[in-house]
């Protein structure tokens, strides 16, 4: 079928609006019709040139929310008509990781995913016969997508779409780093570095987990407000300054749980430092640049600090 779709020709280049053609789905795969679509910093990250495992051409976003149209052969978890968020960290059920709790990366799915190509290594995106590579497994700039059934969540189809398609990463990614990874205990001093959608959800999570003290660290007053809106306790506007800042509304110790979603390496070596000596967990959910490095200085880990990092907020689809 032809669709409409935004093309990544090539590397800093805006995205072309353009007709492609998209298959039929194959057995375990789903023919979804996109209703919204967030856009992540993920995906101009890629599209920027600085994702050193990037591709082009292909059609990006991975935040979508749509109506199942039609099913591939096998498929019996969805039928046309069901609601569904996209899952751009789907679970094989089969590989070491998906049978353990300890992880949501699945090995099986992961590596044709990180080519650009579905589970069989092929695309359903075309141009002229040319193929074009799926982002994330999801390719949701879109009017349809293609997905396997297991990289589709069904959702009730009386949540908002609109919405709902934020789940699909940023919001999920979040609270996932509070609920899943650090495990935020209640009563507990949390900071989280970075007043977007992931930083927002990290102090949603907090704040479900029964954290007492939310600090909001970010460089816009206005995204400080949002912060404050979903549950922050404290906001402080970023800078050189922030660990000396909070250590000194910390009394000096820290806080129990730090979390970084902002992709600045110099802001996750805050986020570390900021953690409370002994047991503080920071927890790493930005996505840094091409060839950044972290620095810590090690001292800040044999007094008992712990960095973890967080994909898709350890979510299990």
């Amino acid at each position: 079928m032809r669709i409409k779709a935004a093309v990544l020709e090539e590397f800093g280049a805006p995205l072309s609006i353009q007709e492609v053609e998209l298959a039929e789905p194959k057995a375990g795969e789903v023919l979804v019709r996109l209703v919204a679509c967030g856009v992540c910093h993920t995906d101009l990250y890629t599209a920027s040139g600085a994702d050193p495992s990037g591709y082009a051409p292909t059609v990006l976003g991975h935040e979508g929310a749509g109506v199942v149209e039609r099913v591939g052969e096998g498929v019996t978890s969805l039928r046309e008509g069901d609601h569904v968020v996209t899952l751009f960290s789907p679970q094989c059920r089969e590989c070491i990781h998906c049978e353990s709790d300890r992880t949501n990366l699945c090995l099986a799915i992961r590596e044709q995913q990180n080519q650009g190509y579905l589970p069989d290594a092929t695309t359903r995106l075309s141009r002229d016969g040319e193929p074009i590579r799926h982002f994330m497994g999801t390719s949701t700039f879109a009017e349809y997508t293609v997905m396997p059934e297991i990289a589709l969540a069904k959702i009730s189809p009386e949540a908002p779409l609109e919405g709902a398609c934020l789940f699909a990463c940023g919001l999920s990614t979040g609270l996932g780093a509070a609920l899943n990874t650090a495990k935020v205990e209640p009563g507990s001093t949390c900071v989280v570095f970075g007043a977007g959608l992931v930083g927002l959800g990290a102090v949603i999570g907090c704040r479900l987990q029964g954290a007492e003290r939310i600090i909001s660290v970010d460089l816009s007053e206005e995204r400080l407000g949002l912060a404050t809106g979903h549950g922050a306790t404290e906001t402080l506007v970023g800078g050189p300054d922030a660990v000396e800042r909070i250590l000194e509304l910390t009394g000096g110790f820290g806080a129990d749980y730090t979390f970084e979603a902002t992709g600045n390496v110099a802001v996750m070596r805050q986020a570390v430092e900021s953690a409370r000596m002994g047991w503080g967990l920071c927890t790493v959910a930005g996505v840094a640049g091409k060839g950044k490095t972290l620095e810590i200085v090690p001292r800040f880990l044999i007094t008992g600090r712990r960095v973890a990092g967080s994909s898709f907020g350890g979510v299990k689809g």
